[in-house]
């Protein structure tokens, strides 16, 4: 069975606090995320910040606690120094909205040295210099929103951390350091239901959304 880094690490700057522990019908949004996946993986690893750590070791004593670093992608690397099964699923715990069939997908490596959750762009985007300038329309039909979960194959995510952090190379997920060392990575359908919360604009969508779906 393959194992799960649930990112709870986040500093909610855009946000205002921390996101990843917010609270929805009495129940922290964590929670939704894990019972949501029970059964799927053998072992759990949280990423937290180091004053949550001994709460959650209390709270989680089946579980595996990794620190946060400063940036997402030393948070998921201090996660892996603690897989031990061959496949890994790194998940944003700000996507409390993540529905089983999205994890069981990126699973399905295949052929594959990574698969991601990933929708259609909708709205036109454009590239503009840093005066604000439109330098030009990128072609929607060639562009796609990564999401999580995401999988890999643990050794070779392991390899691109490493390599990563001694080029001083840094990615905004990790998909894009397997793209970046010329791993293969394949796309899943996505969910336009499985928001990441960043501003508070959308922890007002995810709660009607979860209204709805309670």
């Amino acid at each position: 069975m393959p194992s799960l880094v649930l990112l709870l690490g986040g500093k909610g700057s855009r946000f205002g606090k921390e996101k990843q522990f917010l609270t929805y019908g009495g129940k922290p949004l964590y929670r939704y995320i894990l019972e949501e996946v029970e059964g799927l993986f053998s072992e759990t690893i949280l990423v937290l910040p180091q004053n949550y750590i001994k709460q959650f070791e209390e709270l989680f004593p089946n579980f595996k606690i990794a620190p946060a670093g400063e940036e997402r992608q030393f948070s998921v690397y201090n996660g892996l120094k603690l897989v031990t099964e061959e496949v890994v699923v790194i998940h944003d715990g700000a996507r409390p909205l993540a529905e089983r069939k999205l994890f069981e997908e990126v699973l399905k490596l295949e052929n594959c040295d990574g698969k991601i959750t990933a929708v259609p762009v909708r709205d036109t985007i454009k590239r503009v210099n840093p005066n604000g300038e439109i330098l030009e329309t990128l072609n929607r039909k060639e562009l796609i929103a990564s999401q999580t979960p995401q999988g890999f194959k643990t050794e070779i995510l392991k390899y691109c951390h490493e390599k990563a952090l001694k080029e001083n190379f840094l990615a905004t997920d990790d998909a894009a350091l397997l793209e970046h060392y010329g791993f293969k990575v394949c796309i899943t359908e996505g969910s336009f239901k499985n928001i990441k919360i960043t501003y508070p604009e959308d922890w007002e969508l995810v709660k009607c959304l979860m209204k709805r779906k309670s």
